[in-house]
């Protein structure tokens, strides 16, 4: 029967590093990094936490944080660009609590598998998701998320949060804002501060009373 995984391999030339993450249909994430040219070094999987009946969407939000971070930090050579696949490598079950001693490393044959078997066609990381989804038999429940008339980036951002991704502002900015499913943070460099419910709500009054001031000024 195989597994169905969806990943990439990103590459840093001047460090001559690379690192490849793939994501299993049982939502699992297996990790593996070490020089260009040479075996990767798997790592210890990363698993649920713990009983999640949604863990595919929860591990695919940190499968695009993990590829948006890697990008950040100099892989920017996509040696593998993302991509769904079906792999003949049966994954084992893990132990209950796949951490500490008792972690298993990667399956070092399901990613080498991954990297034989990933196409050479470019593509994004949101296709190779939709086409994963599909694969397994995954609607993620986002599809149809946000109220009748919403415009496009509500729906969008309410479909990310269902998914459990991270809303977040450009990270090249000093000062920025983090909106999780949890809660809303504002931050300046690496200090921040966590709002609470009634906060948000006022600083939305705000921003929408600033917004529509601001159209009307151009209108008069």
């Amino acid at each position: 029967m195989g597994t169905m995984v969806v990943g990439f391999r990103l590459g840093w030339d001047r460090k001559g590093r690379q690192a490849t993450v793939v994501l299993t249909q049982a939502g699992v994430l297996h990790h593996s990094s070490g020089l260009l040219g040479l075996a990767a070094r798997p790592a210890r999987p990363h698993a649920p936490a713990g009983p999640d009946p949604h863990p595919v969407p929860r591990q695919a939000a940190i499968l695009r944080r993990l590829y948006a971070d890697l990008h950040r930090q100099g892989y920017t050579r996509e040696l593998i660009p993302p991509a769904c696949v079906r792999l003949d490598t049966e994954e084992r079950p893990l132990h209950s609590r796949p951490w500490g001693e008792h972690a298993p490393r990667a399956h070092p044959e399901l990613i080498a598998e991954f990297t034989g078997a990933a196409p050479a066609a470019t593509g994004s990381l949101e296709d190779a998701l939709t086409a994963f989804y599909t694969a397994i038999g995954l609607t993620p429940r986002s599809r149809a998320v946000g109220p009748p008339g919403a415009p496009p980036a509500v729906r969008e951002a309410l479909r990310g949060l269902a998914e459990g991704r991270t809303l977040s502002s450009r990270p090249r900015r000093g000062a920025g804002w983090t909106v999780t499913g949890a809660g809303v943070r504002l931050h300046v460099g690496r200090v921040g501060e966590d709002l609470s419910p009634g906060e948000v709500a006022e600083f939305q009054a705000a921003l929408t009373a600033w917004l529509r001031h601001r159209q009307a000024s151009r209108t008069r």
